[in-house]
């Protein structure tokens, strides 16, 4: 944990937020009940609203605003009566100034932004309390291991994986400086997005990808190289 903290004031907003593609959010238009319908089905209790796309945030709901307001003028309440105003932050900032930001504005949730304006990403408190403790798990969060190894002896990775658990799990080092995750590892090698069953071998290792779409990847199969190793 003492190492954790040290690191801490290093880390910058991009490098631990929720990426643009993974948030879970909802149109401004949506009506209270398929807002309510997200909320149980996601877990979560603060979704941000957005107006024609993710790029134009326009606030968060929380969920205990709209329970508080539920009954009261059901035909006329929309989402835009009680959302609340979007904290937006560059997705440069270190996430240390960030929680005292959090601490002294009582918000738990920003709103990342890159160099154009466009959204990259989320963060909440929670986020930035786990690279301190580690994961912090709720009553609706699913323990799904990033690192999954199968019965043929392949490694089944979430491509949001950080590349020290791969370093890890297979005892090798990999050189990196443009990439974290193991799905920018895949970017890295082959210099697109790379589509479902496309592989390649670097550093003794084999990566296929397991499951994507046509703007990420999701799951990566992962084994030694037979013809680096020796091994079958």
């Amino acid at each position: 944990m003492l190492q954790s903290i040290f690191e801490f004031g290093d880390t910058i907003v991009r490098e631990v937020m929720v990426p643009r593609t993974d948030m879970i959010c909802c149109p401004a238009e949506a009506t209270l009940s398929d807002f309510l319908e997200l909320i149980i089905r996601s877990g979560h209790s603060r979704v941000p609203l957005f107006e024609g796309s993710t790029d134009k945030i326009v606030g968060v709901v929380y969920a205990k605003d709209l329970l508080r307001n539920w009954g009261a003028n059901d035909e006329t309440l929309t989402l835009i009566d009680v959302m609340r105003t979007p904290y937006f932050i560059p997705e440069t900032k270190r996430i240390d100034d960030l929680l005292k930001d959090f601490r002294t504005r009582r918000v738990h949730m920003a709103i990342a932004v890159d160099e154009y304006g466009g959204t990259s990403g989320l963060i909440t408190i929670e986020d930035l309390l786990e690279e301190i403790v580690g994961d912090i798990q709720d009553e609706y969060d699913l323990e799904i291991p990033w690192l999954q190894p199968q019965d043929d002896g392949t490694l089944l990775v979430d491509a949001r994986a950080n590349v020290e658990e791969l370093e890890e799990y297979f005892d090798i080092e990999i050189p990196r400086e443009k990439f974290d995750t193991v799905g920018g590892y895949l970017f890295h090698l082959l210099g697109n997005v790379p589509q479902k069953g496309e592989k390649v071998s670097d550093n003794g290792l084999v990566l296929m990808v397991e499951d994507s779409d046509e703007r990420k990847i999701d799951k990566v199969r992962v084994w030694r190289d037979a013809e680096v190793s020796g091994t079958e």
